[in-house]
């Protein structure tokens, strides 16, 4: 886990000293390594001598980390009706004893998926934890969670990690030096980013597209955005969901950059995805790049709560246009 090490110490130390919480909430921006950092903390929970090799095929480890909305069937203890992606849902897996391992282990990530109804039945759960049980949210959004749930998790922050371990992290991941510097400066800190971006070279080409296009989407007229934002409404929702979350991400991505450009903090950057910024940020009035970037996340969040992907996308993109002046 490269950067957060003071995190895993603190986790290891809990561990050991018997003080490990029943519930965590690592909290911290997207591509940071939230759930990376939870599978390493079930791993030392749960393999080892006499125990199944992987966490997929553990019986003690439960885990979602879908794009979906997170369903309430996937949360409650409700037999008779079953959970649709999971063989039990959560609250029957922790509900029962550990099979092979000492502990039962379930991660949630990006649990701002959730309903409140979602979220109240998990509190149910958080309220009367089984024994022998460690559940791991993660969220880069905590501010979207009932404070309830919050409050009984202990909630550990995940910081941004420093360039240099970044480099390093990349170089042991066989890349050179220059592509380690060059992937580091787009990443801006987050290993989880980082190391997507090593093994799907197309999404960080796609993600640069779609930012490309929305971002130019502030110069066009009423028709053009309706006609663009109807390409998110051309499938099963679910799937457009999906492609409208892969749009929001690299949107999210490029206006941070300008946000960082505006504010004079933009590190070492490729020139092309610098004079993209520069020659945007030129056309745009001081205070669009912060109004994008709220109305972006806005939207994702809406995308995560299962909101039709082309009418949030028609709203974000009619709002944020250039309005030309007659």
């Amino acid at each position: 886990m490269g950067g957060h090490g003071r995190v895993i110490e603190m986790l290891k130390a809990h561990r050991h000293s018997g003080r490990l919480a029943h519930a965590y909430c690592f909290t911290g921006e997207e591509g940071i390594g939230k759930a990376t950092l939870a599978r390493a903390l079930a791993e030392e929970l749960l393999l080892g001598d006499g125990q199944p090799p992987r966490l997929e095929v553990h019986p003690d480890y439960w885990e979602d980390d879908r794009s979906e909305a997170i369903s309430i069937d996937e949360i409650r203890f409700h037999p008779e009706r079953g959970a649709q992606a999971h063989d039990q849902s959560l609250q029957q897996f922790l509900s029962l004893k550990p099979f092979v391992a000492p502990t039962r282990v379930a991660l949630l990530a990006n649990v701002e998926r959730m309903t409140e109804a979602a979220q109240n039945c998990v509190l149910k759960t958080l309220e009367e934890p089984p024994t022998n049980t460690v559940l791991v949210l993660t969220t880069a959004y905590p501010d979207h969670l009932l404070p309830t749930v919050l409050s009984r998790c202990q909630v550990v922050g995940l910081s941004s990690v420093g360039r240099d371990a970044l480099v390093d992290l990349l170089v042991r991941r066989k890349q050179s030096s220059a592509e380690a510097e060059a992937l580091s400066s787009l990443a801006h800190g987050r290993p989880g980013w980082a190391i997507r971006a090593l093994s799907d070279r197309e999404w960080v080409a796609r993600s640069d597209r779609w930012s490309q296009h929305l971002a130019a989407l502030a110069f066009e007229d009423v028709d053009g955005v309706l006609s663009y934002a109807a390409r998110f409404g051309q499938g099963p929702q679910a799937e457009m969901r999906g492609v409208t979350s892969d749009a929001l991400r690299g949107f999210t991505a490029f206006l941070r950059d300008a946000m960082l450009l505006q504010a004079g903090l933009l590190q070492t950057m490729p020139a092309e995805r610098k004079a993209a910024l520069e020659a945007w940020t030129n056309r745009v009035p001081a205070d669009h790049v912060r109004r994008s970037l709220a109305a972006a996340q806005r939207t994702q969040l809406l995308i995560d709560q299962n909101v039709n992907p082309r009418l949030a996308m028609e709203v974000m993109l009619l709002d944020l246009r250039i309005r030309k002046s007659t």
